[in-house]
């Protein structure tokens, strides 16, 4: 069943796409963002925090494309902690460098990095940088944990590493949360590529249960739809519809709990998929 706030549900958490352009080209990406030609200005996109945490929200994420080449996402995190929400930044990690995190980590509750194989070369097939990812993601890894900043690991399961362990490379990160996705389908998106990365079930499964130790969150296709809040760049709410995405009105013409309304999303799926979990606890520790 779908919730609206008409019923008491709340925008809890919201993935806010807020930077539509990205430095990499994932095969599989699901928020390519092809028709958005700009983001909004700062001073528009300031107001928004504020209008998420008026109408409930508690958690926001930021995504893309690629959220860190937003050139004043720090004035939006910024923003976010003053509204009181937790806020994660979700990231291929390449602008998360010492700069960036020197300037911005105070207003960082987490991070949630995103590596889908222990191995350069399959990175590299999946669109995931140049062969160099990997080493890189790590090396952001430990920047992380300098920085006290919680830290999520995003794995997509694709045809070209169901088969793979990642069991060292988890042992050797630790992360306090690995989700592993299942690849999506979604027209307009990433339809070229997408019947050579499907998997089935029973694929997606065996990669879930062979990583059973280290008791990921696991999503498939269908926890995925109807569960999450998501917004473009340009402040529309979106859903999964059918294989497309379906867009809402403006929030800044209808307000945010008409435009999750005219979308619709499920709380009940999300809290299926956990998506209440500790992520409103204080960081554990606080590195310089």
């Amino acid at each position: 069943m779908k919730s609206s706030p008409e019923n008491g549900s709340k925008p809890i958490s919201v993935n806010w796409h807020v930077w539509p352009f990205c430095n990499y080209r994932c095969r599989f990406c699901f928020t390519t963002f092809s028709h958005v030609k700009r983001a909004l200005p700062l001073d528009v996109a300031l107001t928004v925090p504020g209008m998420l945490a008026d109408a409930g929200t508690m958690k926001l994420s930021f995504a893309g494309g690629e959220p860190t080449l937003c050139p004043f996402l720090t004035e939006l995190l910024e923003e976010s902690k003053d509204h009181g929400l937790t806020t994660m930044v979700i990231s291929n990690g390449t602008g998360l460098t010492k700069e960036f995190l020197s300037r911005s980590h105070r207003w960082i509750d987490w991070v949630a990095l995103s590596i889908d194989s222990a191995s350069p070369v399959t990175e590299q097939k999946l669109g995931r940088g140049n062969g160099d990812h990997l080493d890189l993601a790590t090396k952001v890894w430990e920047l992380l944990e300098y920085r006290g900043i919680r830290r999520k690991l995003n794995t997509v399961v694709t045809s070209l590493n169901w088969k793979e362990d990642m069991s060292s490379l988890i042992e050797k990160l630790q992360p306090e949360r690995w989700k592993i996705f299942q690849v999506l389908p979604i027209g307009g998106e990433n339809g070229r590529d997408i019947e050579q990365l499907s998997l089935s079930r029973e694929q997606f499964e065996s990669f879930v249960e062979r990583h059973a130790q280290f008791d990921p969150v696991a999503e498939d296709n269908e926890a995925m739809t109807d569960s999450y809040l998501m917004m473009d760049p340009t402040g529309r709410f979106f859903q999964n519809t059918n294989g497309r995405y379906s867009h809402s009105s403006s929030v800044f013409d209808v307000g945010v709990e008409m435009a999750i309304r005219e979308v619709g999303w499920s709380q009940e799926k999300f809290n299926a998929r956990g998506g209440l979990y500790g992520w409103q606890e204080p960081s554990v520790g606080e590195g310089g």
